[in-house]
């Protein structure tokens, strides 16, 4: 049974799931509002749909069973390359080779490579819901089930994985690259990844009602006109690789790769950026603004490859604080001021903050959520119980303003259900902080950093767990940072650390 306009939702009467066949996962009930939202279906509409769906039975995440290994794929959710844990009674699922290693390890006290194939075997999965509900279940992908799938008219949809997809391996043998992008094997291998898996992994615009819509087939075609902007997807891709890599040599391959592709995006843009011929065309409008995202997105990639080494402990190396507000920057220019207003933040009249704390029943029942909410409500009186009266008034402005946005922010991600709604909360508060609280950013003013702390470990910490690879370690990085810097004032820290308890 298929709804909405473009027949956009699809109810699995088997499952009792409402499935989004643009994002390609399915949608918790509490959030049926903001996400149709999200796809440009507004109020009346929205209220028509909504009324509909109301008469299915839709089943809770944490209540769903799922299908048995030997169930074919069902059509509207990607199929993922993973492992099972094979051990007498265990059945553990994961996407990554990674995730599995650290669970022989954690669960069965098996370490190192060596028993990896007789302990775990690939499988092929799929899950219903992402974020905090990801849930793998085992399908059986027999010819015909792949057939099936591949020859539905709308297969379109179901184009297959998400945050932990497997990585394709370097390849060995290919020649030496010539012109920017050589047509060879290792650039087909990063192209095919871009477009299965690491397309899926990208928030996309803000006025884009799907991102594997905005990054697989708008940006793609803009791509294939212009060599330097699918440079850019290739260098994405590749470092996309790197950070699902578990074996050195090949990361460090795909990393010299992607430093390679940026730079021959780099100057590509630059070039084309100065053109008055084609300035002012709709298409290169298109293409500037995904530039400004590539560059952005590999900025921080950059970083996030380079911070950790790929061990099993995500040791973090050194990081400055410069080095943390230019990651700030970057975050900050992927998305637009009016992004701060629109999309994720409060569309409708009628869906501003308090309105969506009080409509939304699950935020209200969910104690930690509450608590966190509570414990920004309080930061402005705590904050002065420690720091006294400011000595100006601006900059308690600042502080006021910046929390009263990271607010509004956590309500907005708490109702959002996917990766790119987490995205854009998490990087609105920086585009809704003032210049002044920047400022007192870059000074390291101590009320400043324990506002940037919380929203590291609510909004930044709740975007990693839903999936943007390319932040990855930016939450723990701001903390031992902002930690380092209160080394000396225990009060201070503890102002910090309530958040966490």
């Amino acid at each position: 049974m298929r709804l909405g306009p473009r027949n956009l939702l699809e109810y699995n009467a088997r499952y009792r799931v409402l499935i989004c066949r643009d994002c390609h996962y399915a949608i918790q009930k509490n959030a049926l509002g903001s996400h149709l939202l999200r796809h440009k279906i507004y109020r009346e509409e929205r209220q028509r749909l909504l009324s509909t769906i109301n008469d299915l039975d839709i089943v809770e995440p944490d209540d769903l069973p799922l299908p048995s290994a030997d169930t074919p794929p069902i059509t509207a959710l990607p199929v993922v390359p993973g492992h099972c844990c094979i051990v007498t009674g265990c059945g553990y699922l994961c996407a990554s080779s990674k995730r599995m290693k650290r669970h022989l390890s954690d669960a069965h006290g098996v370490n190192g490579s060596d028993d990896f194939s007789s302990l775990a075997c690939s499988v092929k999965l799929q899950t219903f819901f992402r974020g905090t509900k990801l849930k793998y279940f085992e399908v059986s992908t027999t010819s015909s089930n792949i057939e099936t799938r591949l020859s539905d008219d709308e297969s379109g949809h179901d184009r297959g994985g998400f945050r932990q997809n497997a990585a394709p391996s370097p390849a060995q043998s290919s020649p030496n690259p010539g012109p920017y992008p050589a047509v060879d094997l290792e650039t087909l291998t990063y192209f095919h990844h871009f477009i299965t898996t690491a397309s899926l992994s990208l928030p996309g615009a803000e006025d884009s009602s799907s991102p594997p819509q905005y990054w697989q087939k708008d940006i793609v075609s803009l791509a294939l006109q212009r060599q330097w902007l699918m440079c850019g997807l290739l260098a994405i891709s590749a470092y996309h690789s790197a950070a699902f890599e578990d074996e050195t040599k090949a990361r460090n391959t795909h990393c010299e790769r992607a430093t390679k592709l940026y730079s021959e995006f780099s100057a590509g843009f630059e070039i084309t950026k100065d053109d008055t011929n084609i300035k002012s065309t709709e298409s290169f409008q298109k293409a500037k603004k995904a530039g400004l995202k590539i560059r952005s997105f590999v900025n921080c990639a950059q970083w996030t490859v380079n911070a950790f080494t790929m061990s099993q402990e995500n040791t973090l190396t050194s990081t400055t604080f410069p080095q943390l507000e230019s990651l700030l920057r970057n975050i900050r220019s992927c998305v637009s001021p009016e992004s701060a207003t629109s999309s994720y933040m409060y569309q409708d009249s009628d869906h501003g903050p308090q309105g969506a704390l009080s409509n939304n029943r699950s935020l209200e029942n969910d104690n930690a959520r509450a608590m966190l909410l509570n414990h920004i409500h309080m930061l402005p009186y705590r904050m002065a119980e420690i720091f006294g009266k400011p000595d100006d008034g601006q900059d308690a402005a600042a502080i006021l303003l910046a929390i009263k946005a990271l607010s509004e922010c956590c309500i907005s991600s708490f109702e959002s259900d996917d990766f790119s709604g987490a995205w854009q909360c998490m990087a609105g508060w920086l585009i809704k902080t003032t210049d002044h609280f920047n400022r007192m950013l870059s000074l390291q003013s101590p009320a400043a950093l324990v506002v940037l702390a919380y929203w590291a470990i609510i909004l930044v910490e709740r975007a990693e767990n839903c999936g943007i690879w390319f932040i990855h370690g930016l939450s723990r990085a701001i903390l031992l940072q902002i930690r380092d810097h209160f080394s000396t004032d225990e009060a201070v820290w503890a102002l910090v650390q309530e958040v966490t308890n």
